[in-house]
């Protein structure tokens, strides 16, 4: 199996003995490492372009320039590469707010190996899905513009290009939802899912393809901000409390923050960030109302809903299918635009998905 490019990991910790074990840890792993002692010599080696990271693992609490003052401007400069913070134990709060400012993930102190290894794993794969995604984008926009210029004599070539990149695009933002399951497995095919009866809804209303096509962008992708929350929120078990709920709440602002650094994604932002509010304005993250929340984000409410209400998740198992759209029924005007509830029960469009779950 051929090795990833994405091998090299900068550590930043204060304490000599953490980033002695964090080294032969990681080099023994086969990962590629450079090493600062404090905030400040992380910010020269960068503009030096002595180091370039792929991941960045640093210590919150240090001297002079913390791990929090650090994140921002490590974010500014290499917005594509995935920030790992250390906290320990009995600082878990800053480790969230970690999250909130837009670091990947965090471990707490003292590190296991497995945990350590697990956690930039899925940051590197993290990283390579944005390279990707970001090569692709450069290069669209490349060819795009060379096709203007030959618009008229090679209209076939045109349109069979830019379904190419239609596929191409489209399996790239599966990547992406991917990786959000592969952090919280009870929600495998829920993206898809949820893509997929949000198509068939809007094929309903007879929208035009440019506007079904950032509906799916948005349905696979509305749910990215979970790689920004705690695999143990994840996959409790039981009832969240207030903190943990309001941890659990980020993952829309999060998705958001992730996906506004390429501007492809720009037209299905709206989705990612207000999938969760409400019709009557009592949702979250910004409590907007029916009338103020745009259409396609609309739709994607009511699938999203009905999707989770008939899958199996941590704390609760399955409704059935006749369960579930009673709940849609009794959230019309409340949490869901009635309209909508109407077209997706009497047009029966939730039974499309039975070959595909």
């Amino acid at each position: 199996m051929e090795k990833s490019i994405f091998n090299r990991i900068f550590i930043v910790d204060d304490d000599q003995s953490i980033r002695k074990v964090l080294r032969i840890q990681l080099e023994n792993a086969g990962y590629n490492i450079h090493i600062a002692q404090s905030g400040e010599e992380a910010l020269q080696v960068l503009q030096n372009n002595l180091f370039k990271p792929d991941c960045i693992l640093s210590d919150i609490r240090m001297p002079g320039m913390s791990g929090l003052d650090l994140l921002p401007l490590f974010k500014e400069k290499l917005p594509l590469v995935p920030v790992i913070m250390l906290t320990a134990h009995t600082d878990l709060d800053t480790g969230l707010s970690a999250m909130r400012l837009g670091s990947f993930d965090y471990i707490t102190k003292p590190v296991r190996k497995q945990e350590l290894l697990e956690t930039i794993k899925k940051a590197l794969q993290y990283r390579a899905v944005l390279f990707e995604n970001e090569r692709l984008t450069r290069e669209s926009k490349q060819y795009q513009e060379t096709l203007e210029q030959s618009v008229r004599d090679r209209t076939k070539e045109l349109f069979k290009a830019y379904q190419t990149l239609k596929d191409t695009n489209l399996a790239t933002v599966r990547v992406l939802a991917e990786t959000i399951e592969a952090k919280d497995p009870y929600t495998r095919g829920h993206c898809n899912r949820v893509r997929l009866f949000s198509r068939e809804t809007a094929l309903h209303y007879g929208l035009e393809s440019e506007k079904i096509e950032i509906l799916e962008y948005g349905a696979l992708l509305h749910d990215i901000g979970k790689i920004g929350i705690p695999e143990s929120l994840l996959h409790k078990q039981r009832p969240l409390n207030h903190d943990e709920k309001f941890a659990f709440e980020e993952h829309p602002t999060i998705g958001e923050n992730i996906l506004k650094l390429v501007d492809f994604f720009t037209p299905c932002l709206d989705i990612v960030r207000h999938h969760h509010e409400w019709f009557d304005g009592t949702g979250y993250p910004d409590r907007i109302k029916g009338p103020e929340t745009e259409f396609l984000t609309k739709i994607v409410q009511v699938t999203d809903a009905y999707d989770a209400m008939t899958s199996n998740r941590p704390y609760r198992s399955a409704l059935p299918v006749e369960s579930a759209l009673d709940e849609l029924k009794q959230g019309r005007g409340i949490q869901f635009d009635p309209e909508i509830v109407d077209l997706f029960v009497d047009e029966k469009i939730y039974l499309i998905c039975l070959e595909a779950v």
